[in-house]
């Protein structure tokens, strides 16, 4: 907790046998603004993808932040949205909603359905929580900007 961290994913159509870092990112998710001074978030990152910040703050306040980036610039804020659906702060949720969106890797009905799949396996012995990680898809789809 508190250090910043880096992870990464690949997703394709084909099998993925490279198993590295990735150093030209095509989008960046960040989860706490604060790392926005404290790290290059944009480094490596392609001008036709797209960096996604998690802040209160619009794109035009965020933009200076991101060392004369080009790309797209998305923000949500996903305390608010997982405040309101979930009633705790778990910013994942929203953050997945958000990056399939902005990248467009799936349609929000195949995304809503496969995650609906998941989180019933995931949660079987806590049913209770499935409702507010679904609502916290769902309002995350319309809440990014």
């Amino acid at each position: 907790m508190g250090a910043p961290i880096t992870a990464y994913n690949r997703i394709s159509d084909t099998v993925i046998r490279v198993h590295s870092n990735i150093y030209d990112p095509q989008y960046v998710v960040v989860v706490d603004e604060s790392l926005l001074e404290a790290v290059d978030v944009t480094r490596g990152l392609k001008k036709d993808g797209a960096i996604l910040v998690n802040t209160q703050k619009s794109k035009e306040e965020i933009i200076p932040h991101l060392k004369g980036y080009e790309g797209k610039v998305y923000t949500i804020d996903a305390h608010k949205v997982s405040m309101a659906t979930m009633g705790k702060y778990f910013p994942n949720t929203p953050l997945l909603a958000a990056i399939v969106k902005v990248a467009d890797i799936m349609d929000e009905e195949t995304f809503l359905k496969e995650m609906r799949a998941s989180f019933t396996h995931k949660f079987a012995s806590k049913p209770e929580v499935i409702d507010g990680n679904m609502a916290a898809l769902e309002m995350a789809l319309k809440e990014v900007r």
